[in-house]
């Protein structure tokens, strides 16, 4: 997984990076255009507004872009859980069809693989332990296609369909971990928010040029921009933020493999 800075901090802390960033940029272009106030006092001010009003939508354009590559991540991390839930259940119904000897162990295979599968909240933020729980499941792996060789033998024409249920379980593993591992790059999310203070920049120049700049009226378009550009982060992380994917189709297949062993 990319070890992004964005990532690596609480949400609160990467908003105040980027109102910070894009507060200065406002007051760097005001004090720039006061300074030279005097040298553009002739100058068309309508020019100002076409670069500005370029500039916004510009932004608006890229915000659009990132905001629907997030969206677009985040819906095929959705999918890939549950195609995965659908994969552990679809084999463990298999399995409770083989006889004994083979069937309780495969079964117990397939749950303690199912359980590597559940991630919790922050889990993705230290790469260490990413690789760690990344690491259970692929241990998990070879144990559970070993189990299965071992049930069907030579004859795997009579246990067809156990074989392809767990051959998609295999595939469904390595489908979800390349959504988790599919984030917007980190030179997307640097433009849009050089584009953003760039945009700000300019609004403030212009303020300076004309010598009044309404400070509450830019904080809080500030402010808007930092909430959008957070709620694409959010919907780009892959186990934290308030966005996240919801486990409880994996839960429950879980659940239900737990009753049917207790039986």
């Amino acid at each position: 997984m990319n070890s992004q800075l964005f990532y690596q901090l609480p949400t609160w802390a990467i908003g105040l990076l980027f109102a910070f960033v894009l507060l200065s940029a406002l007051e760097f272009g005001y004090y720039v255009g006061r300074g030279l106030q005097d040298s553009w006092k002739n100058a068309n001010p309508t020019n100002g507004q076409i670069i500005l009003t370029s500039m916004l939508a510009l932004l608006g354009l890229i915000i659009a872009f990132t905001y629907g590559a997030s969206v677009e991540r985040f819906d095929a991390r959705k999918q890939a859980v549950v195609l995965e839930a659908n994969a552990m259940r679809d084999a463990f119904l298999q399995a409770d069809l083989v006889a004994e000897p083979g069937r309780t162990e495969l079964k117990q295979v397939l749950l303690d693989y199912a359980r590597t599968r559940m991630l919790k909240q922050g889990e993705h933020r230290s790469q260490e332990r990413f690789q760690e729980l990344a690491q259970k499941s692929l241990q998990a792996l070879p144990k559970l296609w070993r189990v299965t060789k071992q049930i069907v033998g030579p004859n795997s024409s009579a246990h067809f369909q156990l074989v392809n249920a767990v051959k998609q379980v295999l595939s469904t593993h390595m489908i979800r971990l390349a959504a988790i591992e599919d984030e917007l790059p980190i030179s997307v999310i640097l433009m849009l928010l050089f584009v953003a203070a760039a945009s700000l920049s300019v609004a403030g120049f212009n303020a300076g040029i004309s010598g009044r700049l309404n400070r509450w009226r830019m904080t809080i378009f500030a402010l808007v921009l930092v909430g959008v550009m957070l709620v694409i982060l959010d919907f780009d992380q892959p186990l934290d933020g308030f966005i996240r994917v919801n486990f409880n189709s994996i839960n429950s297949v879980i659940n239900g493999m737990e009753a049917n062993l207790a039986q």
